[in-house]
């Protein structure tokens, strides 16, 4: 039997990086102190898997190639300075289209749990937006709010609230009170 691990969903835009909405690739740029808060977690053993809608893809601002390309150089960066990512997992799909990866819906990250033997239910989602935290209720983790993004928005975090665990000020606050959870678990 295969152990189930846990994980740390993590969004990109407004979660790693920044602009959330960018017009190149070049443009994104990391979230200060991102990094070192993912080394934290890959060091406590957790798998951090990236799950992210990339609506950019299909206005035809760059290809899901680019965007792959792109990716892996940016976790390579960070692989370098013991942060490790997995994935992504990406919608490449408008907002307003209905498919079954966008977020809230599970699908990007049943794949994910599948892919790494993730236990949901032992996992946390971390984003900066209302769809993100309603998606950890959905997979049945613990959902975490970002205000380095979206979620700098009062409103946002008001609209968030019913499936928010907890709301950090950026992505080493939450992994702070992750890591508390966790040894107080043990």
């Amino acid at each position: 039997m295969v152990m189930r691990r846990r994980a740390v969903f993590l969004d990109l835009n407004g979660t790693l990086v920044l602009p959330l909405k960018q017009e190149r690739l070049s443009d994104l740029t990391e979230i200060a102190g991102a990094a070192d808060a993912v080394v934290r977690l890959t060091e406590a053993g957790f798998i951090c898997p990236v799950v992210t809608v990339q609506s950019r893809i299909a206005k035809g601002l760059f290809s899901m190639n680019e965007f792959l390309d792109w990716f892996r150089d940016f976790s390579d960066g960070w692989k370098a300075r013991g942060a490790i990512l997995v994935g992504p997992y990406v919608c490449p799909h408008r907002y307003a289209e209905r498919c079954e990866c966008g977020k809230p819906n599970a699908h990007l990250y049943d794949v994910a749990s599948r892919d790494h033997h993730i236990d949901q239910s032992r996992s946390y989602v971390v984003g900066d937006s209302p769809e993100d935290v309603r998606a950890a209720t959905n997979i049945g983790a613990r959902g975490c709010l970002v205000r380095t993004g979206w979620a700098a928005d009062p409103q946002v975090v008001a609209a968030a609230a019913s499936d928010t665990w907890y709301v950090g000020e950026n992505l080493g606050d939450i992994v702070d009170r992750i890591l508390e959870c966790e040894a107080s678990r043990a």
